[in-house]
């Protein structure tokens, strides 16, 4: 069980007290200190089962992300039936629902469902954007489609739905310090990297390098945000038993790897910088112990590879020989620098 997980409440204090394990006054110290920052077990009851791969969690995400896809996806493309006004009053009543039983839910002590309905409802605001957006006939850009066009099309008319997406994943995150919550917060980012470059180039979007800078800036962004979630947002001296930081990751990773794999021009050498980025992705996975930037610096470092491959030494006999001597120096380097470590770490203990 993870140590951010246990919970101790008032008569586990009393039977480490019977056991000897501490004294009654540090019992009695500790049990006040606890119920002054709310933390006692008997204040906020612990019912769930611990987090990770169980059928309690699996049938949490994914009654969550069937309740998205039906209020977000589904619902959005019954415009003819129901029209801007209906769908609004809808989804209004599906967002009161999902707050109002995921805090009910999640103060009985079932956390994990509780964040998850909030963050349904969060995922509801692109849709709410929308409709009083159309109701209202203000867009950002003169040109704008259905909802159903959201997820598969590029356009500046959806920054003003990204960027309320992402004021309410903040205002919830505030309140809820649950990591599916940063979720739908890393995913508007993602996606404004993308319709902001539509919306600052107009048609002109998919010319040049421009839509590729945009998307790496706001990547690098997104990729700090994460960093910031990951060290500051949580309750002071408390555990940092929630993953704030992984969504944010994942996103900002795509947009700013996926940006530069699409800029073009700048010759070997530019796609030499390119390699050199994407080996520092990896070094700053070692630094943060993130797997998340290992996969897309090696994603990277493999797409050099094979630009050399298949372009640069396309006709070279050797080449292939090179490359499998390079891949075993560079594992025979880590297995001696891990021995190298151990060492001295055992001589300076002694």
């Amino acid at each position: 069980m993870n140590e951010s997980d246990v919970r101790i409440s008032k008569s586990d204090l009393e039977s480490a007290v019977d056991a000897g394990v501490i004294g009654v006054d540090e019992a009695s110290r500790l049990y006040v200190w606890a119920a002054d920052r709310h933390a006692a077990v008997e204040a906020v009851p612990v019912i769930e089962q611990p987090k990770g791969i169980n059928i309690v969690s699996v049938a949490y995400y994914f009654g969550g992300m069937l309740m998205i896809l039906a209020c977000g996806w589904f619902l959005g493309d019954k415009w003819e039936i129901l029209g801007s006004r209906g769908i609004l009053g809808t989804t209004i009543l599906y967002f009161a629902i999902s707050v109002s039983v995921g805090v009910l839910v999640r103060r009985r002590g079932y956390l994990n469902a509780g964040g998850i309905l909030i963050t349904v409802a969060v995922c509801l605001v692109p849709l709410m954007t929308y409709c009083v957006e159309d109701i209202l006939g203000i867009w950002p850009t003169s040109a704008h489609g259905p909802y159903k066009e959201y997820y598969p099309y590029i356009s500046g008319a959806w920054v003003a739905m990204e960027w309320l997406t992402i004021i309410a994943s903040l205002i919830a995150l505030r309140f809820v310090r649950f990591g599916f919550l940063t979720m739908p917060l890393a995913f508007s980012f993602w996606f404004f990297s993308m319709d902001v470059a539509s919306l600052i180039y107009g048609e002109n979007f998919e010319n040049g390098n421009g839509r590729a800078w945009v998307s790496v800036i706001v990547g690098a962004l997104i990729i700090l945000i994460g960093y910031l979630l990951d060290r500051f947002a949580h309750e002071p001296d408390q555990p940092r038993s929630e993953d704030l930081a992984f969504w944010s990751y994942l996103f900002g990773l795509l947009a700013f790897s996926g940006g530069l794999s699409m800029v073009d021009g700048g010759g070997e050498l530019g796609k030499a910088a390119y390699c050199a980025i994407h080996l520092g992705l990896i070094g700053i996975a070692l630094k943060l112990r993130r797997s998340v930037f290992l996969v897309f610096g090696a994603i990277g470092v493999h797409i050099y590879l094979g630009h050399l491959a298949y372009s640069v030494f396309a006709n070279s006999f050797f080449f292939p020989f090179v490359i499998a001597l390079l891949g075993l120096s560079l594992i025979l380097i880590t297995v001696f620098a891990q021995r190298y470590l151990i060492s001295r770490t055992t001589r300076s203990s002694e």
